[in-house]
């Protein structure tokens, strides 16, 4: 059996705000196992749950300490389904920078997954389609179980950025500056697309738990937000406080501006 993460690691500070549980652990590799374990336990719960991931710098350690949990435990995988969260548009699917390859690289190939397993973001058909059609594959798997999530730093979530409604769902979606600056690294041209398809806020908030993890100063006014301000298209991560099932998994520098 996993061991719950309140036994597994010292030194955490487990709160609730409302229906929201936070636990503040000291550094990102304990936010890293944090994550990794609440999926691990939403797998011996449910061993065909839908899982949605997320991409970027703060997932990939939460992807590595899940590979070691799965090789440890010796979890059963082969009735798991995953849906991305989102994908650029404009970027071959296979370019090395693509969210794609991404989750190819560090969760499918890792864990000997099947292709047939993962639902990718159809960033490659219409415009007007893809959302469309990303929400009917969605509901032909009941839902998401389980959504792994990141926030911005202007408090965006997937790639909904401020000004998203809470109602939205997937669609195209223009990335801001600020996105494209954090995103620059990524691409050895620095030439970050424009548009993304992703999950809408509505989308999101269908799953039936959602796990959101930062990490690093940067985070930090976001988080404030997030806790300490009403629900606001300006900072889209503010919708998500409502959800019944909410847990928000920060380090020290992402709690920094917390009391």
């Amino acid at each position: 059996m996993i061991v719950p993460i309140s036994n597994s690691i010292f030194g955490i500070r487990i709160f609730y705000r409302g229906v929201m549980r936070i636990i503040v652990a000291d550094t990102k590799e304990e936010v890293a196992l944090i994550a990794a374990t609440l999926m691990s336990e939403q797998i011996l719960r449910k061993m065909n749950s839908v899982i949605g991931l997320a991409t970027g710098k703060t997932m990939e350690p939460v992807y590595e300490h899940f590979k070691k949990l799965v090789d440890s435990q010796k979890l059963d995988l082969n009735q798991l389904h995953f849906f991305m969260l989102d994908e650029y548009i404009g970027l071959d699917l296979k370019h090395s920078s693509s969210f794609q390859s991404y989750i190819k690289q560090r969760v499918l190939k890792p864990l000997n997954l099947s292709e047939a397993q993962f639902s990718f973001p159809p960033a490659n058909l219409p415009e007007d389609s893809a959302g469309d059609a990303y929400e009917k594959e969605i509901e032909q798997f009941h839902g998401v179980d389980f959504q792994l999530l990141g926030v911005g730093r202007n408090g965006h979530i997937g790639f909904n950025e401020p000004g998203s409604e809470r109602k939205s769902l997937t669609r195209v979606v223009r990335l801001t500056e600020d996105t494209r600056e954090a995103n620059q690294s990524d691409f050895s041209d620095r030439s970050v697309p424009d548009l993304a398809l992703s999950m809408g806020i509505e989308t999101i908030f269908r799953a039936k738990e959602l796990v959101l993890i930062a990490t690093g100063v940067s985070k930090a006014d976001a988080i404030h937000h997030l806790m300490n301000s009403n629900e606001s298209s300006e900072c889209p991560v503010t919708f998500l406080k409502s959800h019944e099932r909410f847990t928000l998994v920060l380090d020290r520098e992402a709690a920094s501006r917390l009391s």
